[in-house]
């Protein structure tokens, strides 16, 4: 496979009577006929990783994408932040890559989106370059490029238009150790601006940051209070795609249960429900107003409340290397 490294094709080209902007052209490959119809994973791990050796399985660490980026992610800090996002540890890498360090998923006839994960961490997550790749006459185009960190259990990923910007949308689980098993979904969102996908945080309109551009769909939180009950959330939402806006309806339940009388059922407490927007501006992603599980939560956390540790997800084994592995990587159905 050949692989070049493309300038993001930017300027304006003069056209009679009009002007259009070209498609970015990050990174190529050249493939033959069968690969372009049959990739395999060690196809796509070239393409997306610089330095990939295929007999090896491996990249050189820490990871930098086709473009010579760095493979990097950082959530906004509590301190600048309403919200932090996420402060997972992250788990040994990987001796050799393999199919399940791969999603793809097909967006329209001969593009993809294309996420090879490089770094596991602890709460279920995965980090690695993210990108729109074209299938071409010659072999593969990648047309948008960026890193991403996620959930890697049952992924989706997917473009929607917002505004006058395609954003990658990102969903997948992350699913506790415990029985019977409960996996909980959460979104992240990535504005494209020139080529490239931005791991954007949520600002209000005088650009005060109001958390991640993360969004749990589901998700669970116990308190201790001082009084010795525990007052348990649990957060639903939903993320609705508009043709200017965003819309994230969240739902909010709180309940206290004594854990000096187990057989006593929890005693629902309160329930709120709010709906929010987020604009996708030029350069930023705009909130309307702070989650409502932030709101919640911080009013607890003033009461004195102690958050509890979460339970323990799961998370991948470390695998038997097998020099051979390959294979063809296949769609997401």
């Amino acid at each position: 496979m050949k692989q070049r490294l493309l300038a993001a094709a930017l300027a304006l080209t003069p056209l009679v009577g009009c002007a259009t902007v070209p498609r970015p052209q990050l990174c190529e490959a050249t493939v033959g006929a069968r690969e372009r119809s049959y990739p395999t994973p060690d196809t796509w791990f070239g393409l997306l990783l610089h330095g990939f050796d295929p007999q090896h399985g491996a990249a050189p660490r820490p990871s930098v994408d086709c473009s010579g980026a760095p493979v990097a992610w950082e959530e906004p800090a509590a301190d600048e932040c309403g919200e932090g996002g996420p402060q997972p540890k992250p788990l040994p890498p990987k001796e050799r890559l393999d199919e399940t360090d791969l999603v793809l998923e097909t967006t329209q006839a001969n593009e993809r989106l294309v996420w090879v994960i490089t770094r596991r961490f602890d709460n279920g997550e995965g980090l690695g370059p993210v990108a729109l790749v074209e299938r071409t006459k010659l072999g593969f185009i990648v047309r948008g490029l960026g890193s991403l960190r996620g959930m890697t259990e049952n992924v989706r990923l997917r473009i929607e238009h917002v505004g006058s910007t395609d954003v990658l949308v990102a969903e997948g689980d992350s699913c506790t150790k415990e029985e019977p098993q409960v996996c909980r979904r959460a979104a992240r969102i990535l504005p494209l601006r020139s080529g490239r996908f931005f791991a954007e945080a949520v600002s209000n309109s005088e650009r005060a940051c109001l958390g991640p551009g993360w969004f749990p769909l589901s998700r669970v939180q116990t308190f201790e209070m001082p009084s010795g009950l525990r007052r348990k959330f649990e957060l639903t939402s939903t993320l609705v795609f508009n043709s200017g806006d965003i819309t994230v309806q969240e739902q909010v339940s709180v309940s206290d249960s004594d854990p000096k009388q187990p057989s006593i059922p929890e005693r629902l407490y309160r329930r709120a429900q709010n709906e929010r927007k987020l604009k996708v501006e030029e350069n930023v992603l705009v909130g309307s107003a702070p989650s409502l599980w932030t709101r919640m939560v911080e009013l607890q956390l003033q009461a004195g409340a102690k958050a509890m540790p979460d339970a323990p997800t799961v998370v991948p084994a470390p695998p038997k290397e097998d020099p051979k592995a390959t294979g063809t990587a296949k769609d997401i159905p």
